[in-house]
């Protein structure tokens, strides 16, 4: 009967460091979420001084370059929250680049990708994955700006 009892005294203080660690875990804050509010979200052909310039929902044939610009309301931002600009050309993406997000009601951020002719599509994900905005645009072909 010792032998037993001293065996589950042994497991059970082995066992002790685990389930404070998981208590600890499970008491801990859940991560700030986001209160971000996208009051602008645009295609542009270029970006000056965090403002756009020149909004498009057309690029024409030889466009070397595409800027997407986001202005966020953001008044509850959790440390190092940071929102993606994701572009896709069909089914297929084709940049993805990161901008951090802070505590402003003028939060403004932008990103740029090289262009090819097509239908393409920019999306603005914050860091859980979830779309915030979405733009479609198009690309024109150098055959088609000759017709």
């Amino acid at each position: 009967m010792l032998r037993i009892s001293s065996c589950l005294v042994i497991s059970c203080l082995l066992a002790w460091p685990s389930f404070a660690q998981a208590q600890a875990l499970a008491q801990s804050p859940a991560p700030v979420e986001h209160d971000c509010v996208v009051r602008q979200f645009v295609t542009a052909r270029q970006v000056n001084n965090l403002e756009p310039q020149g909004e498009v929902d057309r690029y024409e044939a030889g466009t070397d370059r595409g800027y997407a610009f986001a202005r966020l309301d953001c008044t509850n931002v959790g440390s190092g929250e940071t929102f993606y600009f994701r572009w896709m050309q069909g089914d297929r993406e084709v940049a993805k680049s990161r901008a951090r997000v802070d505590v402003s009601r003028n939060w403004r951020i932008w990103s740029q990708v090289r262009l090819s002719p097509g239908e393409w599509v920019v999306q603005l994900q914050d860091s859980a994955g979830r779309v915030q905005a979405e733009r479609k645009f198009s690309v024109a072909s150098p055959a088609a700006a000759a017709e």
